[in-house]
């Protein structure tokens, strides 16, 4: 009994010492995610040189576009008339400049109201900026200071315009546009190049290739790849793909590099998906009459997909938090436009985050903590995508 009591009480002990660091780590998590959340709306008091006008959420709210809306009564108060707010309107050379100079944002509270529509302008004077939780303590005071022609705002950075404006050396004006269509981009050619040679390699090896020194020399190769690190794999891509073959530092190079990158780790999950299909399949489509080829695309492929797809996931969601790769081959930090095809200049996400750190004004720290969290958001889709693929396609043999 003493030995039954005591074996359980160790299996308790054992169980609590696995639970700590997990929930230590959860809670360092949830504490991550709210200071960033938190970080992504900030108080401010603001000296506007438009109109100084706030709309209510339904007085600018429009399905098919806000935008115009609140456009047409941030003009009207500006003292426009109807025939020159039409004008800019369907000029898109006039709206275009428009928009670059100004922003239509839904503040989540202005002068005492919930959810108005204001028009901010990259001349407008920003007086104090304070973050969500000292803002709150001190809102009484910051109202109560408020002099003739201020205001006082809850801005949300992370926003719609958050995603349609381009790159700017003013925080109220800065967007994701071009970091996040670089991206997706770098990640979809990087899918073109990594997948079919990752999941290649891996049927070769495990399928055809022989079990001989060249091939045990490359499997050791292959792991030991996917364990160096990144800046070394930057070197190449900046010596062979922007300086060697002339590429430049593009869209192309860019991708080129990273599927160096996680090809490896590509052929790893493959190889071990494809080595944990039952030799009976394989077997019993051969006394089928079935041709080698047969065998591996129909069946052995099929009953690994679970493997390939949680690796090719893995991968993807790797390449797409890499910096300093990028870093390395010279990708620009600061693009105005949006990149049209592969050999465009470009910039991606960790890079555009990495640029609004160093920045020395206060509010870029909104704009970068904004940037992470979409970054998150996305990584943390691509990992879900990857378990419930895995569960979904997972067969126990």
């Amino acid at each position: 009994m003493r030995a039954a009591r005591g074996r359980r009480l160790r299996g308790r002990a054992f169980h609590a010492a696995v639970a700590v660091p997990t929930v230590l780590a959860l809670a360092l998590l949830a504490a991550l995610m709210l200071e960033l959340l938190s970080d992504t709306v900030s108080w401010q008091v603001v000296e506007p040189r438009g109109s100084g006008e706030t709309f209510s959420f339904l007085d600018g709210f429009s399905i098919t576009s806000s935008w115009e809306k609140v456009v047409t009564l941030e003009l009207a108060a500006r003292g426009s008339d109807q025939a020159e707010i039409d004008a800019l309107i369907r000029d898109p050379e006039e709206r275009r400049k428009f928009a670059a100079r100004n922003r239509v944002e839904l503040m989540l509270w202005a002068d005492g109201k919930l959810l108005r529509w204001v028009v901010t302008g990259s001349r407008d004077v920003l007086v104090q900026d304070r973050g969500l939780l000292e803002g709150w303590r001190q809102r009484d005071e910051l109202s109560a200071g408020l002099k003739p022609g201020q205001h006082l705002y809850l801005n949300p950075w992370l926003d719609i315009s958050f995603f349609t404006k381009s790159a700017s050396r003013t925080p109220l004006m800065a967007g994701l546009a071009p970091a996040l269509l670089g991206s997706l981009w770098i990640i979809g050619l990087v899918m073109l190049i990594a997948v079919p040679l990752g999941v290649g390699a891996a049927i070769y090896l495990e399928e055809y290739a022989g079990d001989n020194a060249f091939t045990r020399l490359l499997e050791v190769n292959l792991r030991n790849l996917a364990g160096v690190p990144s800046i070394v794999y930057g070197i190449l891509g900046l010596t062979v793909f922007v300086r060697l073959l002339g590429l430049g530092p593009v869209i192309l190079a860019a991708a080129l590099t990273l599927s160096l990158l996680v090809v490896p780790v590509v052929v790893i999950a493959s190889r071990e998906g494809i080595r944990g299909v039952p030799n009976s399949l394989r077997q019993a489509a051969y006394g089928l009459g079935a041709t080698r080829s047969q065998v591996v695309f129909r069946v052995v492929l099929p009953a690994a997909l679970s493997s390939v797809v949680t690796g090719v996931i893995l991968a993807v969601a790797r390449a797409l938090g890499e910096t300093a790769p990028l870093l390395v081959i010279g990708a620009a930090v600061f693009v105005p436009g949006l990149p049209n095809g592969p050999l465009a200049q470009y910039t991606a996400l960790p890079i555009q985050i990495y640029t609004w750190v160093g920045e020395n004004e206060r509010e870029f720290a909104h704009v970068a903590s904004a940037g992470i969290v979409v970054l998150l958001a996305v990584l943390s889709l691509l990992y879900g995508a990857a378990f419930w693929l895995r569960r979904k396609y997972e067969k126990r043999w």
